[in-house]
């Protein structure tokens, strides 16, 4: 079924803006770039208490995942 081309007759056309208009642009500004600092937080960032044991325990776990998953990606079967 052939289809003929009919241009739409309700176009809108384009108008100037006028420069007095009055309207406020929005554009966002102010979200990504405030326009003025964000407060800091009151004293130092609390860190989470960890001793040197549970920091070898857990470098040993990782390293036992990081071998198991090497193991199971080349075994043969």
């Amino acid at each position: 079924m052939p289809y003929d081309f009919v241009e739409n007759e309700y176009e809108l056309d384009p108008h100037a803006s006028s420069a007095r208009g009055g309207g406020r642009k929005l554009t966002g500004i102010g979200v990504l770039d405030p326009p003025f600092p964000p407060k800091r937080p009151p004293g130092p960032i609390p860190t989470v208490p960890s001793s040197l044991l549970f920091r070898v325990f857990a470098g040993l776990l990782l390293a036992g995942l990081a071998a198991a998953i090497l193991f199971l990606l080349f075994a043969r079967t």
